[in-house]
């Protein structure tokens, strides 16, 4: 596997989706479908390609330091098959994740991106926006204690 299949995955990937500037993602590999910023790169020492997609903006800063609690814990079970990674963007400090999709597995299993981002990923970034809320609502009226996180993906 190769940088060229991981070009062919992203032209195909747009024309999936009806996008016309395969070059400028490409090249600029950013993405906005929606209502979500997505970045699309290939790690070409590991053979993978890595989405990265926003969650969004913490304004309190007490939130902000339950949410940072609450994405070492997120990584710390992380055991999904995508391998999710939650950090924070380190310019706009808003909540990212990135998944990694072995680009052997996507061109053998003739798996397109469109497919990874409309039935698998998207449905989970809607949970994990949700589980965030959700404990950063139970961090404003509780003890301050942050609940179970659980497995994602």
């Amino acid at each position: 596997m190769s940088r060229e299949d991981y070009v062919e995955l992203v032209r195909d990937f747009c024309k999936e989706i009806g996008f016309e500037e395969a070059g400028e993602l490409l090249h600029q590999g950013v993405l906005q479908l929606d209502d979500t910023l997505i970045g699309i790169e290939y790690l070409d020492e590991r053979k993978e390609i890595r989405l990265l997609m926003d969650l969004g903006d913490v304004e309190a800063e007490e939130d902000r330091a339950a949410l940072f609690s609450l994405l070492l814990e997120f990584n710390s079970n992380n055991n999904g098959l995508y391998l999710p990674i939650f950090s924070i963007h380190p310019e706009n400090g808003h909540a990212i994740v990135a998944y990694h999709l072995p680009l052997k597995i996507l061109r053998d299993e003739n798996i397109g991106l469109a497919f990874v981002l409309d039935e698998q990923l998207t449905p989970l970034l809607d949970e994990w926006k949700s589980a965030i809320r959700q404990a950063l609502s139970h961090v404003r009226s509780d003890s301050g204690a942050l609940p179970p996180s659980g497995t994602f993906a």
